[in-house]
């Protein structure tokens, strides 16, 4: 569907994929519950109001529809489970989205602990963001498994799912 088709769905002028009907919406940006129906257009949401007509039709009952919360800084390998286990942990509690910063994976295999990391998040039904480590080790006192060279970080950036640089640790 191009931005027109979502465009026409969020004008009623055409089936919307998905509407959820009789939700209480919360707005995480004014903080308020509004009563209403969430038309959805080929995975995002069209439109927010009443009388939408879609291909499936949910009734939500009342029930609070709330964003998915989105972790901004995790490290998932202290967690000791993969990446998939920890979608399966945290996804039926609303967390959608997660940037991870995976320096203690990188500490101990390096570049290849990130790219372990990038790998392992692919299809999946959480969004994983990743932040390559800065400084690994963080300090040359610290007995660790790799390093990361500056020309390691720099081959990370452009891949999909790379947002930056992570936290700087070395002292």
């Amino acid at each position: 569907m191009h931005p027109e088709e979502i465009i026409s769905a969020a004008r009623g002028e055409v089936k919307a994929d998905l509407v959820i009907k009789n939700a209480k919406i919360v707005n995480v940006f004014t903080g308020e519950i509004s009563a209403g129906d969430v038309a959805v257009a080929r995975e995002r949401i069209a439109g927010i109001g009443i009388g939408y007509q879609g291909r499936e039709t949910l009734d939500a009952e009342g029930k609070f529809l709330a964003p998915g919360f989105m972790d901004a800084h995790v490290h998932i390998e202290s967690s000791m489970v993969s990446i998939p286990e920890y979608a399966r942990a945290v996804i039926p509690r609303g967390t959608t989205a997660v940037v991870v910063d995976p320096h203690e994976i990188a500490n101990v295999l390096g570049p290849a602990g990130v790219q372990y990391m990038l790998d392992s998040s692919r299809d999946l039904p959480l969004d994983v963001f990743v932040m390559v480590p800065s400084c690994v080790p963080a300090t040359h006192l610290e007995t660790s498994g790799a390093a990361l060279s500056a020309a390691d970080i720099s081959s990370f950036f452009g891949k999909p799912g790379v947002l930056g640089l992570a936290e700087m640790m070395n002292f």
